[in-house]
């Protein structure tokens, strides 16, 4: 390697040393991302409830089924429309369930914390061999 290193021409040596910088700042991007993910979950999760309340749309938003009632279409609806009426209330009652309250905004804040993770993980060792390869060829000179 050191007699590699020796005859790379200064051309060579400029875009080594540029292709290091982008790699650590670009890892360096992706894990301060990561963190302040993982931080501002934790914060809403623990410190600021309501602001995590206001602020997943999935989970404010509902079906235009919440008007349905069934006893109005009674006299109305055929058989097979009066099954696939209760069919959509029953498929309402338990969008509800998945899709309010606690429930909704738990799978939300573990999906950020998969997603941030996921960034610390994999750009947390780049930046680290990236900085551990810079830091040795300064030491060399």
């Amino acid at each position: 390697m050191c007699v590699l290193r020796k005859n790379m021409t200064d051309k060579v040596k400029l875009i080594r040393t540029i292709y290091l910088y982008l790699a650590v700042a670009v890892s360096l991007i992706f894990t301060g991302t990561g963190t302040g993910m993982l931080l501002n979950t934790g914060l809403k999760y623990y410190f600021f409830p309501k602001a995590e309340k206001g602020g997943y749309n999935q989970c404010n938003q509902q079906p235009p089924v919440y008007a349905l009632d069934k006893n109005s279409y009674a006299g109305v609806a055929t058989a097979d429309q009066k099954i696939q009426l209760e069919n959509l209330l029953r498929d309402y009652e338990q969008w509800k369930l998945s899709n309010t309250g606690e429930e909704c905004y738990s799978a939300q804040r573990q999906s950020n914390s998969v997603d941030a993770i996921t960034m610390m993980v994999i750009a947390l060792p780049i930046l680290l061999i990236h900085w551990g390869i810079i830091k040795k060829e300064k030491s060399e000179k």
